[in-house]
């Protein structure tokens, strides 16, 4: 009797593609990071030409069904292609695998689907979840911007920080309370009362996504553009799946690290011998490739899970142990490679230096380390470790 999957193997179809990507990647994004880091911005039309060729390439709305062009691809697939990606820095990796709003297609209305999701998936227009608030982050029930009915149309009141948005986007999904319950809203950017406030700067190195802080002031929506599913499910979900890319880029990410580090090491002479025949450069480097180890082996095992369990809450622990893992696993790789690198890891231009910068959020955005923690606690006490590790 066969036993649980606990790691799968990606299937030869999931493997080629994988592979083409990270061609992509190698050829068309890892110089144009050199460019950005040499004049210090990123190029709009750049960026443009790198996501045409790559939806050229057919890397683009892989999770999207066949009826709106997409190729319906599963976790485990996209997980294995996101992880290639994670090896672009400047979030240029996200211009690479364009996903589509699946969460959306799956509760939105027919008309809803024609007038957002389609042109979305054909890349005419972007969208931007705009779910965080200043007093509520990982905690959604924590919001408190309102929808009030008046009329045909709902009138939106409250402040969203940290939309991810590249550019001004062709619509914002908006979490709301309305009528006591929580609902999503499609609100396009000039909608009357809607204002952004700033767009604040952060840590990292030139980005693709800004994190604009926008206010609704008595914005009207109409009925039309209500999202008919009540709750939070799309956006628990999109959550959800987002958690576990930020583990499969880390995953990425620390490849890369690991093998700038290494190769580094070896070339590298101090007191006549390469550095890397030194433990305390060899060691962190052992150190860097168990641990990317382990957390590709959780991520993997967690997309597996996701496209196989019915228990969605046993699902959302293992995607909370990837991303947990995988996020702590990869600053740690960041600072570990810097190190090896020396003053050339320090310096603006090196690829450890921005990764350095960049990778410190992933232990924050979408649940912080700590509500990885306290998810995976309560899923512990109240159902064991057993369906957690992949046991029957």
């Amino acid at each position: 009797m066969e036993g649980p999957v606990i790691v799968p193997e990606l299937p030869p179809d999931i493997l080629e593609l994988k592979e083409r990507v990270a061609r992509f990647v190698e050829r068309e994004v890892l110089p144009m990071e050199e460019r950005i880091a040499a004049r210090g911005s990123i190029d709009a039309a750049e960026v443009d030409a790198l996501r045409a060729a790559a939806r050229a390439e057919g890397f683009a709305m892989l999770n999207m069904p066949p009826e709106l062009g997409g190729r319906d691809l599963s976790m485990l697939g996209q997980v294995a292609v996101e992880e290639e990606s994670g090896k672009a820095t400047n979030g240029l990796g996200f211009a690479v695998v364009d996903r589509g709003p699946r969460e959306l297609y799956e509760i939105a209305t027919a008309d809803q689907v024609e007038r957002y999701v389609l042109p979305i998936a054909q890349g005419t227009y972007r969208e931007a979840w705009a779910l965080t608030e200043p007093g509520a982050g990982s905690d959604l029930a924590g919001i408190t911007t309102t929808a009030v009915r008046d009329g045909d149309d709902w009138v939106l009141d409250g402040e969203k920080w940290f939309v991810t948005s590249e550019g001004e986007p062709g619509v914002y999904i908006v979490l709301a309370v309305a009528d006591g319950e929580q609902t999503l809203f499609l609100v396009e950017p000039d909608a009357p009362g809607l204002e952004i406030l700033r767009t604040p700067g952060f840590l990292h190195d030139p980005y693709l996504d800004h994190h604009p802080e926008i206010a609704f002031r008595g914005c009207r929506v109409p009925e039309a553009n209500r999202v008919p599913a009540s709750g939070d499910a799309g956006a628990k979900e999109w959550i959800l799946v987002e958690r576990l890319f930020i583990a499969a880029r880390c995953c990425g990410a620390a490849e890369r690290l690991l093998d700038l580090a290494t190769a580094y090491a070896k070339e590298r002479v101090a007191f006549g011998s390469p550095i890397a025949a030194y433990q305390g450069v060899s060691f962190p480097l052992a150190d860097s490739l168990t641990e990317l180890h382990a957390a590709r082996l959780l991520t993997y095992h967690a997309a597996h899970a996701f496209d196989t369990l019915a228990d969605r809450k046993v699902v959302h622990g293992k995607v909370s142990m990837a991303k947990l893992y995988a996020s702590e696993m990869a600053g740690r790789v960041a600072d570990r490679a810097v190190q090896a690198l020396g003053g050339r890891g320090y310096s603006t231009d090196s690829p450890a230096a921005r990764f350095y910068r960049e990778l410190r959020v992933d232990r924050i955005w979408e649940g912080t380390s700590e509500i990885q923690r306290l998810i995976l606690a309560r899923g512990l006490l109240k159902r064991g470790a057993g369906p957690y590790l992949g046991w029957e």
